[in-house]
């Protein structure tokens, strides 16, 4: 089948599978009643599937609209993403919902960004507008503290949120730990299953065949590169690093210091962005779960963690590069959009973060003279070993959840199944770049037309979710107890990580 072919049969798909949900759902539906919904949020331009992207950041577009300036100056990519990639075996038929149903629910959620916050209000007035009885209360709060705090409230009894934003690998601690309701015979009544959602999503959604929360959102991470300090340091803007090796040669001409001995940019680092030794790992080939176990001795993932001490060697130690990462805030002063870092690894959604600020970055010219320019980026694969030969990356996300003792299961099991299907979910895509859960969302045709989704969505296909130890979901923190000394050389690398197996070992022991 031709490549032109290809891409208009998987729009026609997917734009019936969104055009059968809205007519299955708008038989039910009343006019909406609903409070208006907010300004739209921002919308990203985006770059390609298996090739790097060549789209500058531009100046984002209205969210309602599919960004196509980005296929106007992209490459094609080498090949689109297949029906494989866009929809789990099974097919994702539209849930219906109960617009009969009434009640007051409220949602915790930790997306207080500008772009975040006004995303999920309009899922929320999408939802409500479909609900016309139920009236949706959301509430932001901090990241990590919203865990604790519903924690806290289940506990007591009373005060915990009627539906929650939880993280999916720990769904089977929550489970565990009598936190989240089993959704098990709501699932099965109304028809949601795993076919509506990429795999390993609804995988670390459940626990023992019943699932505790539904895929939201999940992601892909990939490298963004700055070709303003490519063309700068003599690099060819439109080819990134492949692998660890080139990585390092890329760096060597991309560092640049101050004057008085400090950075002034440097090239790369492991650490920065949302990456880490999880994913790390995975690009080196390691195991990170053997027969059921964690195996923090796999020899891979010691090798991986010996990488990433030699980026901390590289610029001074692991305590002057904290120093130099210390200097960077929020976005957008981050380490990227500050022009000093050119390459970092960071999730699909950071597209629409670096869209809605439009950074400009350093630009220096022959003759030394700094001007400030519009950040030209590019989008590729994660870089992996050589040894290993082919990308990787990690996928993690959210789901949403019902906490035990809410008294409204009801209404709030309604606003889940609207979030969470093929509309709600595109919403929240097409404002934030996320990538949808729900496979049928992520193949909604505004999204499709950009070249950059198209890339992510074909990431999607090699990405890996968490490999989850019922047993003991968090052993990652017993590497992380040890990371910095390992980093600092005080403890050699191969005995800290038998330290951490040891731990890992007593924990799942108990």
């Amino acid at each position: 089948m031709r490549r032109r072919s290809l891409v208009l049969w998987i729009a026609i798909v997917a734009l019936s599978l969104i055009m059968s949900a809205c007519a299955q759902q708008s038989t039910q539906q009343p006019a909406a009643t609903a409070t208006a919904a907010p300004k739209a949020a921002v919308q990203p331009t985006t770059a390609p599937a298996t090739q790097p992207t060549t789209a500058p950041a531009a100046q984002p577009t209205a969210a309602a609209k599919p960004a196509a300036t980005a296929a106007a100056t992209t490459a094609a990519p080498a090949t689109q993403p297949t029906a494989a990639a866009a929809a789990p075996s099974g097919g994702a038929a539209a849930i219906k919902l109960n617009p009969s149903v009434s009640g007051n629910i409220e949602l915790w959620h930790f997306w207080s960004s500008p772009l975040r916050r006004t995303a999920i209000r309009r899922v929320v007035s999408l939802c409500q507008a479909k609900l016309p009885n139920i009236k949706i209360t959301e509430t932001p709060k901090p990241f990590g503290d919203i865990w604790t705090a519903n924690i806290a409230a289940v506990a007591a009894g009373s005060g915990m949120p009627d539906v929650i934003v939880e993280d999916r690998p720990q769904l089977v601690q929550r489970a565990s730990d009598k936190i989240a309701t089993n959704l098990g015979e709501l699932a099965k009544r109304d028809g949601v299953t795993g076919a509506q959602f990429w795999p390993f999503t609804w995988n670390e959604a459940t626990v023992n065949g019943d699932p505790y929360g539904i895929p939201f959102e999940t992601d892909v991470r990939v490298l963004y590169w700055n070709k303003v300090a490519f063309k700068e340091a003599g690099l060819d803007p439109e080819k990134p690093p492949k692998t660890w090796e080139e990585l390092e040669q890329f760096a060597d001409k991309l560092d640049k210091k101050n004057p008085d001995g400090t950075w002034a940019r440097i090239g790369f680092h492991p650490d920065l962005g949302n990456a880490g030794w999880n994913l790390w790992a995975r690009t080196n080939g390691a195991q990170l779960v053997q027969n059921g176990k964690p195996a923090a001795t796999d020899p891979k993932l010691v090798q991986t963690m010996e990488w990433i001490k030699k980026w901390y060697d590289r610029y001074g130690g692991y305590n002057e590069f904290a120093k130099f990462r210390g200097g960077f805030g929020a976005p957008p002063n981050d380490a990227f959009m500050s022009g000093k870092v050119a390459m970092i690894v960071d999730i699909n959604g950071y597209s629409s973060v670096l869209n809605f600020y439009n950074p400009r970055v350093p630009s220096t010219d022959a003759a030394g003279k700094v001007t400030q320019v519009a950040l030209d980026l590019g989008v590729a694969d994660v870089p992996y070993s050589s040894s290993y030969g082919k990308p990787a990356s990690w996928s993690g996300g959210f789901a949403l959840s019902i906490p035990r003792g809410s008294k409204n299961v009801d209404p709030a099991w309604e606003f889940i199944k609207c979030a969470t299907g093929p509309e709600g979910a595109a919403s929240w895509s097409r404002d934030t770049y996320a990538m949808s859960a729900n496979v049928a969302a992520a193949a909604d045709p505004a999204l499709m037309g950009d070249p950059r989704w198209q890339f992510f969505l074909n990431a999607m296909k090699y990405s890996q979710g968490t490999d989850v130890v019922a047993k003991y979901p968090g052993w990652g923190q017993e590497i992380d107890n040890r990371r910095e000394k390992m980093m600092q050389g005080q403890t050699p690398m191969a005995q800290g990580m038998q330290e951490a197996q040891a731990a890992i070992d007593t924990q799942m022991a108990k």
